[in-house]
C-alpha cells in the first residue's frame, strides 16, 4: 500500500467519529486529496484551528467528548502519518505485549480496526492459566493527558530530544516533532491531550503507549510473556502478591516518565477467585427466541425483563446496547413488532447511550414497510430534545434529529427552537436539512447560527457548520467567506462536502455481514501476532 493509499483511508475512514450520524462523510476530502494539497502547498503559512466537541451518552450517566477535527489540520496530520508509516508502524510494531497494534485497514469500516475483546479476555485467563496474581490497571484520562511533547520522546528517547531541545535544525528533522507540531496546529497550540474520534489518535496514543512499556520492562526486568497490554490497559502475572504489588511503583514510574499517571480507583491485584468474564453476555446470547407466534412473544417479553433487570444491577455496563444489538439478528415477526418496539423506546429512554442503535433498527424497519407508530417515535424525539437540548447532549439530539429524518417525522415548533440555540455544527446541518425536506412545522429561527458563517468561523469549533452551510446555500454568507479563504476555497473549488442528504443507516443484513467479517479478520490477525490456536 503506498503513501497516497494510506491518506486516503485515513481521511475516509478514519477522519469523524463513529458515533456521528450517517449523513455526515469525509469521502469526498479523501477523494480530491491529491489535488487539494498540491494547491495547499502554494498557500503561505498553516493556520492554527480548534476542533468542535461533540458530546455522547456513556453508561452511568457519564459523557464523552468527542473530537471533530479541522479538515485542514487533520489532513495535513493525516499525510504526515501516512507518509512515514513505515517508520511508525516499525516503531509501533516493536512492542512484545500489545495485544492491538494500530494497522490500517482497507476493507473495513474504520481505517483502524477495533480488536476482537474475546481475544483479549482469553488472553488474559491464558496469563491467569501461568500466574496465581494478576495486575490490572489502566492510565488515568489517556487521550485527555497526553502531552504532545511525549511523541518525539517516545520515538526518538527522551534524552536525546532534551538533549537537542535548542537545535532546531536536529528537532525539526524528527518525525515525533513533527507530530506533535501538527497535532497542536489542530487544536490551538494546546499540549495537553489529543482529541478523541480520529483514528489518528489511536495511532499517537500508541506511539505513547509503546514509550511506556519499553520503561517499564527497563525498570521492572519482567519477561514479556507475563505482561500485555490493550492501548492504556495493562496486565500483568505474578507468581506472589508482594511481587505484583512492588511492580505497581515501576509502572507509576514509567508513566510519570511521560507526564501520566495511573488511574488508582482501576489499579489492583486481582483475586484470583475473581471471574475473567461476566456472566451477563453470555446469559443474553443463550437466551432464546423463537421465529414466530405468541411464542415469539413470551420470548420476546422474558428477553427484554432479563435485560432491564441485569442492566439495573451493572450500572457500569452498557447492557441494553448489547442486548439490543443482539436483537438485530432475529426476524421479528408482524404480530409482535408493537411489542418489540415499546421495549426498543423503553431502552432508548433508559439509557441514553443506547439511542443510536435503537434509531438504527426503527429506521430500518420503516424502510422495509414494517408499521412503525410514529406518534410514540415522536414523543421520545420531541422528549429528547427538551431534556438534552439546554444541557449541550449533542449525541442524543443528533441521533434524534436523525430518527426524525428517516421515518419523515414533522417535529413541532416548540421542539425545534430549542435545537437552534444549541452550538453544534451537527445538530444545525440536520436541522437544516429537515426544514429543507419539509419536515419542520414552524420557521426556523437560525439567527444563532448565521452568527457562524465568518472568515473565523473556518478554523474555530464551528467550522463545519461555516463551510458546510454555505457549499449547499442552507444559510446566508453575506462576505462570501468561504470562497475568500487560503484553504476552504480549495474544498469548495473540487466540491468537497461533509454531509450527504441522501446517506442513510446501512440495511440491517449488510451490517451485520461487515459484522462478522471484521470480526473474523481482527481474529485473524491476532492469532497471526500470539500464535493463538484456541479460536480456530
Amino acid at each position: 500500500m503506498d503513501k497516497s493509499k494510506r491518506l486516503k483511508i485515513l481521511l475516509e475512514k478514519g477522519y469523524f467519529p463513529s458515533e456521528l450520524p450517517p449523513p455526515f462523510v469525509t469521502h469526498p476530502l479523501a477523494k480530491f486529496r491529491s489535488s487539494i494539497l498540491r494547491q495547499w502547498d502554494d498557500v503561505d503559512g498553516v493556520p492554527k484551528t480548534k476542533f468542535e466537541t461533540y458530546s455522547v451518552p456513556r453508561v452511568g450517566n457519564r459523557r464523552r467528548k468527542l473530537a471533530i477535527t479541522n479538515p485542514i489540520s487533520q489532513t495535513l496530520l493525516s499525510k504526515a502519518i501516512a507518509d512515514n508509516w513505515i517508520e511508525i508502524r516499525q516503531f509501533v510494531g516493536s512492542s512484545r505485549i500489545a495485544l492491538d497494534t494500530p494497522n490500517l485497514a482497507e476493507n473495513q469500516s474504520r481505517a483502524i480496526p477495533k480488536p476482537d475483546f474475546n481475544q483479549i479476555k482469553f488472553k488474559r485467563l491464558e496469563t491467569e492459566a501461568r500466574h496465581a496474581h494478576i495486575l490490572v490497571s489502566d492510565i488515568s484520562r489517556f487521550y485527555g493527558t497526553i502531552y504532545t511533547h511525549t511523541l518525539p520522546w517516545a520515538l526518538h528517547t527522551k534524552d536525546h530530544c532534551k538533549s537537542n531541545i535548542n537545535n532546531n535544525a536536529v528537532m525539526q528533522n524528527l518525525l515525533g516533532d513533527k507530530l506533535d507540531r501538527l497535532v497542536r496546529k489542530g487544536q490551538d497550540n494546546q499540549t495537553i491531550g489529543i482529541p478523541i474520534g480520529p483514528d489518528t489518535s489511536r495511532i499517537l496514543s500508541e506511539i505513547i503507549a509503546v514509550g511506556i512499556e519499553k520503561k517499564f520492562i527497563d525498570l521492572s526486568g519482567l519477561e514479556e510473556d507475563r505482561v500485555f497490554r490493550y492501548v492504556d490497559d495493562w496486565f500483568v502475572g505474578f507468581d506472589n502478591a508482594g511481587q505484583a504489588e512492588d511492580s505497581v511503583s515501576m509502572l507509576c514510574k514509567a508513566c510519570s516518565e511521560y507526564e501520566m499517571e495511573l488511574n488508582d480507583e482501576k489499579t489492583r491485584v486481582v483475586d484470583p477467585f475473581e471471574p475473567t468474564e461476566e456472566n451477563w453476555p453470555s446469559e443474553l446470547q443463550n437466551l432464546n427466541i423463537r421465529p414466530s407466534g405468541r411464542a415469539q412473544r413470551e420470548d420476546l417479553a422474558h428477553y427484554f425483563s432479563r435485560a432491564f433487570e441485569l442492566a439495573g444491577e451493572h450500572h457500569e455496563k452498557n447492557v441494553l446496547d448489547y442486548a439490543i444489538k443482539i436483537t438485530r439478528s432475529k426476524n421479528i415477526a408482524d404480530e409482535n413488532l408493537r411489542f418489540y418496539e415499546v421495549n426498543l423506546l423503553k431502552a432508548a429512554r433508559i439509557n441514553p447511550s443506547s439511542f443510536q442503535v435503537v434509531a438504527e433498527i426503527l429506521i430500518n424497519l420503516n424502510y422495509q414497510g414494517r408499521p412503525i407508530t410514529k406518534q410514540d417515535v415522536m414523543k421520545l424525539i420531541c422528549d429528547t430534545i427538551n431534556s438534552c437540548a439546554e444541557l449541550g447532549k449533542h449525541g442524543e439530539l443528533a441521533w434524534a434529529l436523525f430518527l426524525a429524518k428517516g421515518l419523515r417525522i414533522r417535529l413541532p415548533q416548540q421542539a425545534i427552537q430549542k435545537v437552534a440555540n444549541v452550538e453544534s455544527s451537527v445538530c444545525a446541518l440536520l436541522s437544516l436539512d429537515l426544514k429543507k425536506m419539509g419536515l419542520l412545522e414552524t420557521r426556523l429561527d437560525t439567527s444563532f447560527w448565521q452568527s457562524f458563517m465568518n472568515g473565523d468561523s473556518l478554523t474555530d469549533e464551528m467550522w463545519l457548520l461555516a463551510y458546510e452551510a454555505n457549499f449547499k446555500g442552507w444559510l446566508p454568507s453575506p462576505n462570501n467567506h468561504v470562497d475568500s479563504h487560503p484553504f476552504f476555497s480549495v474544498l469548495k473549488r473540487k466540491k468537497v462536502f461533509f454531509y450527504d442528504e441522501g446517506r442513510n443507516v446501512p440495511k440491517t443484513i449488510k451490517a451485520l455481514r461487515l459484522l462478522r467479517q471484521e470480526t473474523q479478520q481482527r481474529a485473524s490477525i491476532i492469532r497471526r501476532i500470539f500464535n493463538f490456536d484456541y479460536f480456530d
